[in-house]
């Protein structure tokens, strides 16, 4: 009698988790289906490592796990066959769709993009396609360039940090007058903002209306008529899922990563999540997809048989950024439409929580308070009124921990 067979559509965070679980079970075979022609890669190297030249592609790629690199472009989840770019075909008794986020880009409407995308101008910084563009870009200033940056997000921040560091004048673009707000709640975003408006240059409350190249000059018109010169622009406005037809907009999931159709899972930057107690969410970060692409492997194995079922998913996985000199780290849910209340003002320290119970945490330069709550998350009985916990353990020197701790959001 054969194994079940378990096909991983995905060889990402989420995608390569999942399959290091299903193989180390024994007891299925397992094949992870990735990108023609594209290596599975850390993306938390992306701008930390690959864009910044400090690190080459083949150092950021992820150990295999039977990878087949064949886009997978329809799945047939009555038939349980997915159809694949090279005309190929693939049966599975279940499926992971594990295929992550495409980047979102600028607005359609504004001129000039495509003529600074040819240049080489103009790009996204979400892939490993990305992160050579602009290491090479970077490279054929020649020294100090004038970089701007579009996005209030980590990715954005942390990517603007790290080019200034190295000695390239960055501006940072923001639509919002208060960055990031909708993800950091107000006071944090106005830290944030006050940061980065100490290091950086920066233009909140303004969008691109237009762009043009001139020899190796972009010019960039804003929407008051001002003018930002580049020599490069990198756009970083966050994800969206993505995954394979019939569910192009993401695949959506109850609180155990199952699926509508039996046999049928998602995880990661893919997966959007419905909880009848908090609503609608999705989390884009490496660490989040890495322990949902667990998760839902011993979901898997345990619907074929082969394990304990582990019951509901609740996201308490950690992330961090340095954002102009500041540490931020969070765990769980912490942009969703719920209640917030800051329990720390100095270091500052904010928990979301609903009727009660702590679903997620973010703090500024207080990293071990943020992880010593993560297993408190979702739990009736974290204490998040009691904030001289949290002052006991906030470690604003905590930053080395950013090497362990990677967000992609």
């Amino acid at each position: 009698m054969s194994s079940p067979h378990v096909l991983v559509v995905g060889a990402g965070a989420a995608g390569s988790a999942a399959a290091r679980v299903l193989a180390g079970a024994n007891a299925v075979s397992v094949t992870s289906v990735g990108r023609t022609g594209e290596t599975p890669y850390n993306r938390t190297l992306v701008n930390k490592g690959i864009a910044s030249g400090l690190l080459t592609p083949e150092q950021a790629a992820l150990p295999a796990v039977n990878v087949l690199l064949d886009t997978v472009i329809r799945i047939d989840s009555t038939k349980r066959i997915v159809r694949m770019a090279s005309g190929a075909s693939l049966g599975y008794d279940a499926l992971l769709v594990a295929t992550g986020s495409l980047p979102r880009e600028l607005e359609a409407a504004i001129l000039g993009t495509d003529d600074a995308v040819a240049a080489g101008k103009l790009t996204a910084l979400h892939s490993v396609d990305d992160a050579i563009r602009v290491r090479d870009a970077l490279a054929a200033i020649g020294g100090p360039g004038r970089i701007v940056i579009s996005g209030a997000g980590l990715v954005a921040g942390e990517t603007a940090t790290l080019l200034q560091e190295k000695g390239h004048h960055v501006t940072l673009l923001a639509r919002s007058t208060l960055p990031g707000v909708s993800v950091f709640g107000h006071e944090l975003a106005g830290r944030i903002a006050d940061a980065h408006r100490a290091h950086l240059s920066t233009a909140f409350g303004r969008v691109p209306v237009g762009i043009w190249v001139d020899g190796d000059v972009l010019t960039i018109q804003l929407d008051d008529g001002s003018h930002l010169q580049a020599d490069l622009f990198v756009v970083a406005h966050g994800t969206t899922p993505k995954a394979p037809a019939p569910w192009n907009d993401g695949v959506g999931v109850d609180e155990t990563l199952r699926a509508a159709h039996l046999g049928l899972y998602a995880a990661g930057g893919a997966a959007i999540h419905h909880d009848d107690r908090i609503g609608t969410w999705r989390i884009d970060h490496w660490a989040e997809a890495v322990a949902q692409g667990e998760h839902a492997a011993r979901t898997i194995l345990a619907d074929l048989g082969l394990g304990t079922d582990p019951g509901q998913y609740s996201p308490r996985a950690p992330f961090t950024a340095v954002l102009s000199g500041s540490m931020i780290a969070g765990a769980g849910l912490t942009g969703i439409n719920v209640p917030s209340r800051i329990v720390s003002a100095d270091p500052l320290v904010v928990v979301n929580e609903h009727e009660g119970v702590p679903v997620g945490i973010i703090g500024v330069d207080a990293a071990s308070a943020v992880f010593d709550w993560m297993p408190k998350l979702h739990t009736p009985a974290g204490p998040v009124g009691d904030a001289s916990e949290l002052l006991a353990h906030a470690n604003p020197g905590a930053a080395h921990l950013n090497n362990h701790y990677n967000t992609t959001t």
